[in-house]
């Protein structure tokens, strides 16, 4: 005798059915396509073929927790929920090495490179081998090779930086890049590729080359939050193909962290995650100074009228129900961002908060009576740079200058600090005045370490370059260099955020008087 009654029998016929019919129809795509040469179709068929088989496992365990009562079917389960392990990343079959196509390739580092170097050399690559990172830029430069690779172990420049002088200057933005590493333990702020030396390397540089074509400037980033592996696999992809560079995070915790590693036009948050409540991430998101302008769409599977407008209260820009379609989901992603870009004050090149954001930033540290300080950052030189190799480069200079100063904040300030863009090569920070000298003086070794490889060699080695002044008269520029003017903040002193630019402009000026970079902190202020 059956322990459901007939009513309980029909609700559970209602899910089982349909759920045997997508059982059979994944088993025939897997029987047809499970072996297909198409690595992206046979990664799509398993993660179905994953999730048909837990969406049965969770069927199962309704049934066992099905009740009626009068007139309802009602479920009753234990409260404590627990995370199961993510499932293993579908793993690549093995890849002829005619994959990887032709083309050059730059390799920055000694012998831990040797089996790399041997595969490229299999595959029928060119490969140029040179062991400082300032060799591998200059040849970048000239010849434009495919790919690029820098081990963690060469000493002139931080390899990390380098990649990231890559991807910035013009004349090697199309040179994919890549850090070789051993230890992913070991990996710093940067968003830079890595290829890992104790992994299949062939499969690794499919992807990374395979990628690489997405990643134009105009293509917008979005970091896609999800816990379940299946959801990102198939969501990246459906995206990926509605013409988004997609980057993926299994957890709250990497989620937060990527996001200081990289700009991301948009993310998509999923409300319920292993390390945390999605709405608690969205707090961080919006009163961190480095994070708080980025548009937020959070997915929930409920419904509920109060969950959408408790998420939008708290700064989210959509709120999106699962299951959703990608085609719905990129056209909602589209909508956002044409919004976002009437109404956002980031400035273009940097993608950091413009002076509108700045303004306001200011006058709410005014408005809550502590003190605080305003560090204002500016490249000496950069007319001479800019006119000399134009500005395609003046804006990769800047743009150089945006990255580290977000990279400095992100490892020497706290969650309240904040940096904006007023435009050209003035930069504002907003912090308190320890915080404010200790990102200063990181700013100004990472800047000096880094900006002599974003000019030619000879150049570089005379350390100026022949130019003219704003009269046509003939001068020399030194190599860029970083002025930094601190004015302590006494809101008992200054009532709006001009006065105290107005008092910077005058600090700024002592800064001039000084050969090379350094940090001026404003002493009247200071008694």
């Amino acid at each position: 005798m059956s322990k459901f009654s007939p009513e309980v029998e029909r609700f559970i016929h209602q899910y089982v059915s349909p759920l045997t019919s997508l059982q059979s129809a994944v088993d025939l795509l897997a029987h047809h396509y499970g072996q297909s040469t198409d690595q992206r179709l046979s990664n799509l068929v398993a993660s179905l073929q994953r999730s048909t088989v837990r969406l049965r496992q969770f069927g199962q365990l309704l049934t066992e927790h099905l009740q009626q009562e009068g007139e309802e079917i009602v479920v009753r389960v234990p409260r404590a929920w627990y995370w199961k392990d993510q499932h293993a990343a579908p793993s690549v079959d093995a890849l002829p090495s005619a994959s990887l196509g032709s083309g050059s390739a730059v390799l920055v580092g000694g012998a831990i490179l040797d089996d790399l170097a041997a595969l490229l050399h299999n595959a029928g690559w060119q490969v140029e081998r040179v062991s400082s990172c300032a060799a591998g830029l200059d040849i970048a430069r000239y010849r434009r090779p495919r790919l690029l690779v820098i081990a963690g172990t060469t000493a002139d420049i931080e390899p990390a930086l380098c990649a990231q002088i890559v991807h910035t200057d013009p004349e090697t933005r199309g040179v994919v890049v890549a850090l070789a590493i051993r230890d992913r333990s070991a990996r710093s702020v940067t968003g830079i590729p890595y290829i890992d030396l104790q992994q299949p390397l062939l499969e690794q540089l499919h992807r990374l080359l395979s990628m690489h074509h997405q990643a134009g400037q105009n293509v917008p980033r979005v970091l896609l939050v999800d816990d379940e592996l299946d959801i990102r696999v198939i969501l990246s992809q459906q995206l990926t193909d509605a013409g988004f560079v997609v980057v993926t995070a299994p957890d709250a915790t990497t989620a937060l962290r990527l996001m200081h590693e990289q700009f991301f036009d948009l993310v998509i948050l999923d409300r319920l995650l292993p390390d945390g409540d999605g709405l608690n991430v969205l707090r961080t998101i919006r009163s961190s100074g480095t994070t708080r302008l980025i548009p937020v769409m959070l997915v929930s599977a409920v419904s509920s009228l109060d969950e959408k407008v408790r998420s939008l209260q708290l700064g989210a820009d959509d709120y999106v129900v699962k299951p959703c379609s990608a085609a719905e989901l990129a056209a909602r992603i589209r909508s956002i961002l044409r919004r976002s870009e009437r109404e956002s004050s980031l400035n273009p090149i940097s993608r950091l908060p413009g002076n509108t954001t700045i303004e306001q930033v200011i006058h709410e540290r005014l408005l809550k009576q502590e003190p605080f300080a305003v560090g204002y950052i500016d490249l000496d030189n950069f007319k001479g740079y800019n006119d000399h190799y134009g500005f395609f480069k003046g804006d990769a200079v800047i743009l150089h200058a945006a990255r580290l100063l977000s990279e400095v904040v992100h490892w020497q300030g706290m969650p309240d600090d904040f940096l904006g863009h007023l435009g050209g090569d003035d930069f504002v920070l907003v912090s308190t005045l320890e915080r404010a000298q200790q990102i200063a003086q990181a700013m100004i070794e990472r800047f000096d370490a880094t900006i002599p490889y974003f000019y030619a060699p000879e150049d570089r080695q005379r350390g100026y370059i022949v130019g003219h002044d704003r009269q046509g008269r003939p001068c020399r520029y030194p190599l860029l260099s970083v002025s930094i003017a601190i004015v302590p903040v006494m809101p008992s002193r200054y009532q709006q955020p001009y006065e105290i630019a107005m008092r910077a402009a005058i600090v700024k000026r002592q800064s001039k008087s000084v050969t090379g970079s350094c940090v001026i902190i404003d002493n009247e202020e200071r008694g």
